[in-house]
C-alpha cells in the first residue's frame, strides 16, 4: 500500500486501491474530493435609520398648541377665584385688601362716614397692618380684573366681527343661489317652448301623411 500524500493526510482526498484481472497492476485512483463545507454567511440586516423630527417642525406643533391653549383660555369663563389665584392673589385674607372690609363690617352701621374709617385705621394700625401694602394689593386686584375684562371686551369683538363677516358672505351666497334658480326657471321655460313647439309641428306633418 502507498504511502498517503499531504491531501489524503488532510482528509481532502481518499485514494482506492485497484487491481486488473491479471494481477499485474495496481492503480490508485481518487474516489472522492472532500470539500470542507461553507457555511452561507447571513448578511447583517441593514440599519434603518430613525425618523427624527425636525426642530422647525416641532417648533411649529407647539406655536399651534399655544394658540389653541390661548384661545380656550380666553373663551373660558373665569371665577373671582380663578382670576385672583392665576395671578398668585388667591392669599389670606389677613393679608388683603379684604381684611379691611372685615374690620369695617364689624363696626356699628349706623356711625358717620368719617368715624367709621378712622376707626377702620386704628384696628389695621394695632392688628399691625400697613395701608400702603393693603392699597398695593387693591391695586394689584383691580389691574388684574381690569386685564380680563379688557381681554373678553376685546375677543367678543374679534368674534362679533368674524361671524357678521361669515354671515355677509353667506347672504350674499343665498342671493347668488336664487339667482342662479330664476335662470335655470328662465332656462328650462325657453328650452321647453321650443322643444314642444317642435314636437306639435312632427306631429302636425305625420297627421297629413297617414
Amino acid at each position: 500500500m502507498t504511502k498517503k500524500n499531504i491531501l489524503e493526510k488532510l482528509g481532502l482526498i481518499e485514494l482506492r486501491e485497484e487491481v486488473n484481472p491479471e494481477g499485474e497492476e495496481v492503480k490508485e485512483t481518487v474516489v472522492e474530493e472532500k470539500v470542507a463545507p461553507t457555511v452561507p454567511v447571513t448578511p447583517a440586516p441593514p440599519v434603518m435609520p430613525q425618523p427624527e423630527v425636525k426642530r422647525e417642525q416641532h417648533s411649529e406643533i407647539e406655536e399651534k398648541l399655544d394658540v389653541l391653549i390661548e384661545s380656550y383660555e380666553k373663551n373660558k369663563f373665569l371665577s373671582i377665584e380663578e382670576i385672583y389665584r392665576n395671578k398668585n392673589l388667591d392669599k389670606d385674607v389677613k393679608q388683603s385688601i379684604f381684611i379691611a372690609e372685615v374690620f369695617m363690617k364689624a363696626l356699628p352701621e349706623n356711625l358717620p362716614i368719617d368715624i367709621k374709617k378712622k376707626s377702620a385705621l386704628n384696628i389695621l394700625d394695632a392688628s399691625g397692618l400697613k395701608k400702603e401694602e393693603l392699597l398695593n394689593d387693591a391695586y394689584i386686584r383691580i389691574d388684574a380684573l381690569n386685564t380680563v375684562l379688557e381681554e373678553t371686551v376685546a375677543k367678543t369683538a374679534e368674534l362679533k366681527e368674524k361671524n357678521e363677516s361669515s354671515i355677509r358672505e353667506l347672504e350674499e351666497r343665498i342671493e347668488m343661489l336664487k339667482r342662479n334658480i330664476e335662470e335655470r326657471n328662465a332656462f328650462e321655460e325657453k328650452q321647453s317652448s321650443v322643444i314642444e313647439y317642435e314636437i306639435q309641428r312632427v306631429i302636425n306633418i305625420v297627421d297629413g301623411i297617414k
